[in-house]
């Protein structure tokens, strides 16, 4: 498990305890272990190999052990535990603006509030202000919270729900000794997701409510349909488990990965029904099609390109041979130099960049011209010790409104790489954009623009170009379009990156990554370049060492 995955479980703990009504010492401490752990800049699990977990400031022989159990289990028996002495619908009240865990607890003792229902009922009738601290406008918050959350459909980032329904595809898999897979939007990797699809080659709908209802993150297991078991996990993502005879389990994992579109296209070539098969392979070979790969199912030309014989071999994760945009504790980020390096090493890369900000981006404690010189001495001492890797002397250049870059070309001179990005002025006309980056794109010094729209996902609009010219002009600079794989960011986005491609743009798939842990958001960014039918050849990363030096040279 990674850093981060260890520090939510013990961040849910801590939460329950609090509910409950713990020691706060207790349940602070829990607390700060994970903050602990989500900034350490070594794999939590390498600390619990060298038996050095408790050499971690914040990190005591229970919380430890806690540590090594949810590692070589996955689980946390204490936190099981606790959640059978729960109602499990008391996490989803957390969702709720204004509303923590020292509140939800208060709640349910002393009211026994523990859904969403019983919360609106008692502020409705007024009980909620009866409590000490808790008066009518705590009471309005909450209905005007209940209301905002029904009023949306809330959606979650590909980043948050992907391990989760993994993790939970797993547990399924191994207490039930079936085959259990991830479906949905998750499976054609859209950047954000709506709810777990999961297909489980099991007959008994009893047997599944049963193994569902002992998973650690599901905090609810709701009455069965027909098709599948519905379910709400700790975060308040709704999970649909369907349940599907082996000798259909392919019909139905095809069916419930969707797209609609593509399924409902598939029928009517299929003349009206899927024919049933144990694997999605025999069922589109029953329709006469190869295999179509889930990130193309979105009706935008996928059959049409399998009945010809025009699929593309599209770019995968084991075609990444380097990471071209990372960032250190020399600026913003939570690993040094040397465990980055490692981490990369370990994934099997061959080169990485070293791609902290510039002093323009005072937030991220940008790099000025002399920490940067300071900071090649560094790389090339850490180059020594990690001779299987080349690092490549790069940074993040920050884009003034005007165009211009805030290192010197002297400067920029002596790097491997530049990596152009803007991170404000967002909001210029389309017009005065478009000017902007093109002129960063026909810099001679800059080769990959990072996450050109610069948006944040449901937080922030990225940035409107005129983008044929755009385009248009990476292409003639012979300049690389990034696919930052940032949860929050996945930009350019897969219709982007395919209007790239077909203007004959490379793309770059670049992690971003601020700490180890990090390098694992590669994923996300390849699965936008498959949605973006992009091929290995497309992409700058996928060649070996010395063509992207020779690249560089270009």
């Amino acid at each position: 498990m990674t850093n981060r995955e260890v520090a939510a479980l013990l961040r849910h703990y801590a939460d329950l305890l609090e509910i409950q009504g713990e020691n706060p010492f207790r349940v602070q401490a829990y607390r700060r272990a994970a903050e602990v752990i989500d900034h350490l800049t070594m794999p939590v699990a390498a600390l619990s190999a060298e038996k050095s977990l408790t050499a971690v400031p914040g990190i005591g022989s229970g919380i430890a052990a806690a540590i090594v159990e949810i590692l070589e289990t996955g689980r946390l028996s204490a936190l099981e535990a606790l959640q059978g002495e729960l109602p499990r619908t008391l996490v989803t009240l957390l969702d709720l603006p204004g509303i923590g865990p020292k509140t939800v607890g208060r709640l349910y003792r002393e009211l026994g509030i523990a859904t969403l229902a019983d919360l609106e009922e008692a502020a409705l009738a007024g009980r909620i202000r009866q409590l000490k601290g808790l008066g009518p406008r705590v009471e309005q918050r909450i209905l005007e919270g209940i209301r905002f959350l029904r009023g949306v459909s809330r959606r979650f980032l590909l980043g948050d729900l992907l391990p989760l329904a993994e993790r939970l595809a797993g547990q399924l898999a191994q207490q039930l000794d079936v085959e259990v897979a991830v479906a949905g939007s998750i499976r054609r990797m859209r950047e954000t997701v709506g709810n777990i699809n999961l297909v489980a080659a099991v007959g008994n709908q009893a047997t599944l409510v049963e193994a569902l209802a002992r998973l650690p993150e599901i905090a609810e297991v709701q009455e069965p349909t027909p098709a599948f078991v519905p379910a709400v996990s700790t975060i308040g993502a709704e999970v649909r488990v369907v349940t599907a005879a082996p000798e259909r389990f392919g019909t139905e994992l095809l069916r419930w990965t969707g797209s609609w579109q593509h399924v409902e296209a598939l029928g009517e070539l299929a003349g009206g029904t899927l024919p049933p098969a144990a694997t999605e392979q025999a069922c589109y070979q029953a329709l006469g099609l190869p295999w179509i790969p889930p990130e193309l199912r979105e009706a935008r030309g996928e059959l049409e390109a399998a009945r010809d014989g025009r699929l593309p071999q599209l770019v995968s994760l084991q075609d990444i041979q380097g990471d071209l945009h990372t960032h250190t504790t020399w600026s913003d980020g939570r690993g040094s130099i040397l465990a980055m390096a490692i981490a990369a090493r370990d994934r099997g890369y061959r080169y990485l960049a070293v791609s902290d900000h510039s002093a323009g981006l005072g937030v991220a404690r940008g790099l000025d011209p002399d920490r940067l010189r300071e900071q090649w001495r560094e790389i090339e001492a850490v180059q020594a010790q990690v001779p299987e890797i080349r690092i490549l002397r790069s940074c993040e250049v920050e884009v003034r409104r005007d165009g211009s870059l805030d290192l010197p070309d002297e400067v920029l001179a002596g790097l491997d790489l530049v990596v152009a990005s803007l991170h404000a002025g967002l909001r210029l006309s389309k017009e005065e954009q478009t000017e902007r980056m093109v002129r960063v794109i026909r810099h001679p010094h800059v080769d990959i623009i990072a996450h050109p729209t610069g948006r944040l996902i449901d937080r922030r609009p990225g940035a409107d170009y005129d983008w044929e010219r755009v385009f248009a002009a990476a292409r003639e600079a012979g300049k690389a379009l990034e696919i930052n794989c940032g949860p929050e960011r996945l930009d350019l986005n897969d219709e982007l990156a395919r209007q790239a491609l077909e203007a004959g743009v490379l793309l770059a798939i670049n992690s971003d990554a601020h700490a180890p842990d990090d390098f694992a958001w590669m994923r996300y960014g390849v699965g936008i370049a498959r949605r973006a039918w992009a091929r290995p050849e497309q992409v700058l990363n996928t060649m070996s060492l010395g063509a992207l030096l020779a690249w560089l040279e270009r």
